[in-house]
């Protein structure tokens, strides 16, 4: 058998630790025996015997004290003794008792030194004692590990963010409205949610497209920032507080968007609004109605693309007075009419009628016309 295979068999490759017990002089009978006995343990098919891989220093008799104090002071009398450096035959003198003195510092100097270096070697021979312990531990919680597989409980709901699906429609089930949505292979039923005051919001919402189609073609440095790749969280940061001309400001319109999202240039970033206000007014339950009601179709079953496209005009800023009867006059009947012309060839039709646009309230107009009939797509 290859070593490799020793080793994802029983954790270890008994051939090298065979060769080292013979090393060290063991005979092959007392050697196998070692090594077939590491392998069942290995194996869990023996007992597994705990011991330390070094073990605890015992006391020894250099870790033990051995001094014993020398000096012994002869007290002195007052008026009495002689007192002098060198040694007489009454007194010892003041130099043999001090270098006692030093004689005894040195032997306890000695202990105390002794005494750290087996406190450091017992420290030592602990720590690996606990390492040990550690490893051991380790084994047997793989041990009880092992013995058993862990289930998770089963649930038959699923909870995760979905990216961007596809909206489908309001549908009624069951008595109540409910939104569908696509998503990859998969069907998304969520409740609708009921509008309070939806004429005020709805109108705000169709008419941030045309607002943000002013507002970047009057602020230059946005333009620009926008071009070179800000992301909708840095324009906000930056811009956020600018007022568009209706009583919001540029965060408010895009904080709508995708923080990170990027856009090349204002047309994109008009479209992306454009197509985000779609689908809040189809999602909303009752949002047709009340975006037939903005809008001025009042009859049952009228479709929101075939709304007078006179109602366009107070989207446009500055609009001259007369545009109303003057896109009627134009041959634009209808909404969808505005929606399927560009920019410049609506600025053409409404200056043979009289009106001329500049080119960015064209492009309001187209706007507007755009975010209105894309709703009739949901059934408006």
């Amino acid at each position: 058998m290859a070593s490799s295979d020793w080793i994802e068999t029983i954790g270890v490759d008994p051939e090298p630790i065979m060769e080292e017990i013979l090393n060290k002089g063991i005979n092959k009978y007392d050697a196998a025996k070692l090594v077939n006995n590491l392998i069942a343990i290995n194996l869990g098919q023996a007992p597994r015997r705990f011991n330390f891989s070094s073990p605890l220093p015992t006391p020894t008799a250099t870790c033990t004290p051995t001094f014993v104090r020398q000096f012994s002071h002869q007290d002195w009398v007052d008026g009495e003794s002689v007192v002098q450096a060198s040694e007489s035959a009454d007194d010892k003198g003041f130099n043999w008792r001090f270098n006692a003195i030093r004689g005894d510092l040195d032997n306890l100097h000695a202990d105390t030194k002794t005494l750290f270096t087996c406190l450091d070697n017992l420290r030592a021979a602990l720590v690996h004692a606990l390492e040990d312990v550690a490893a051991e531990l380790n084994r047997i919680d793989t041990d009880l590990a092992g013995l058993g597989t862990r289930v998770l409980p089963q649930t038959p709901w699923h909870y995760g963010i979905v990216d961007a699906p596809q909206f489908l429609g309001v549908r009624e089930f069951d008595g109540s409205k409910v939104t569908m949505w696509q998503h990859e292979n998969n069907v998304f039923v969520l409740p609708a949610v009921d509008t309070v005051g939806l004429t005020n919001t709805l109108t705000q919402h169709i008419n941030t497209g045309p607002v943000m189609v002013d507002y970047t073609a009057s602020d230059n440095n946005f333009a620009t920032d926008l071009g070179k790749g800000m992301t909708v969280s840095q324009l906000i940061a930056k811009y956020g507080s600018n007022p568009v001309g209706d009583g919001r400001t540029v965060g408010q319109v895009l904080s709508i968007l995708p923080p990170d999202a990027t856009f090349q240039d204002s047309t994109s970033l008009v479209n992306s609004l454009v197509t985000v206000e779609q689908g809040y007014i189809r999602s909303t339950v009752g949002s047709l109605d009340a975006a037939s009601a903005v809008t001025g179709v009042t009859s049952t079953g009228a479709p929101i693309s075939a709304v007078s496209a006179g109602v366009l005009a107070g989207s446009v800023t500055g609009a001259p007075t007369n545009l109303q009867s003057v896109i009627a006059a134009a041959g634009l009947g209808s909404v969808s009419d505005i929606a399927a012309l560009s920019a410049e060839d609506l600025t053409s039709a409404l200056s043979k009628s009289g009106v001329k646009l500049s080119a960015t309230q064209a492009r309001q107009l187209q706007v507007a016309a755009k975010t209105i009939a894309g709703v009739a797509g949901a059934g408006g």
